[in-house]
């Protein structure tokens, strides 16, 4: 039935006619809140994958909104990642975890977690030339492996974020701020010296205060700076970019 309503959608999509509009936007909407009514399986996670990247290589109308439907279907996946362990530090997310697994349905969701990830680390890796979802997609890529930290310790994790950082485009630091507190919350993990030097880089040349703001409440919660330094550096950032405001 998944596989039938991605194929439907996508040849809405390729058709591109006034007439398809609202048959399109409801099935997309019917993606997007399939597992809500349905149990995720990582069997279902590979049309809705195989959809996004027919997506990205093709061109048309509303495949930004399609491409956004596919992200909000695979947030909701990662609800049935959860490895529902009795211990409270997170499960390392790795091919030795899978390897070791004896439980049928823990595997699984060890399975569809880290297929999520290695999906959303295939999107950030794409550069499409004239795209302009490219980074809005990476952002959405970036959130997702955020979603899944949420249960498990991504080694990888802090690597995406200084990449996202050093690209100092607005949805991707955002992006990488939230996955960095999924990442980082319960846990006793210090901002790592270079990240502090790639957020203070931010916040000195950033042109948008949601940006420099995010960086700073960084900061703060790492116990680098107090709130009322963050409020002095955000008057300061002000003060630079007065012509903007």
């Amino acid at each position: 039935m998944l596989s039938a309503l991605c194929k439907e959608i996508y040849q809405l999509f390729l058709a591109g006619t006034k007439g398809t509009n609202r048959e399109l936007w409801d099935k997309a909407y019917d993606l997007s809140n399939y597992f809500v009514k349905n149990h995720a399986t990582l069997e279902l996670l590979e049309p809705i994958i195989g959809l996004e990247y027919k997506l990205i290589a093709a061109k048309g109308p509303y495949k930004r909104f399609l491409e956004e439907r596919v992200f909000q279907a695979l947030y909701v996946s990662v609800l049935y990642c959860d490895p529902e362990s009795s211990k409270k530090e997170r499960i390392v997310l790795d091919h030795a975890l899978i390897e070791r697994s004896t439980d049928v349905q823990r595997r699984q969701r060890y399975l569809m977690a880290l297929k999520l990830v290695s999906f959303s680390k295939e999107v950030l890796q794409l550069t499409i030339p004239r795209d302009t979802f490219n980074n809005k997609r990476k952002g959405l890529a970036m959130d997702l492996i955020g979603r899944v930290a949420a249960y498990y310790d991504i080694p990888e994790a802090i690597e995406l974020c200084m990449a996202a950082f050093q690209s100092n485009k607005l949805t991707l630091v955002l992006a990488a701020a939230d996955l960095f507190e999924n990442y980082s919350r319960g846990r006793d993990i210090s901002l790592p010296p270079k990240m502090v030097e790639l957020l203070d880089s931010i916040i000195r040349k950033t042109k948008d205060r949601s940006v420099a703001v995010t960086a700073l409440n960084l900061e703060v919660e790492a116990g680098l700076i107090s709130e009322f330094e963050a409020l002095s550096r955000i008057d300061d950032w002000k003060e630079r970019n007065r012509d903007r405001l």
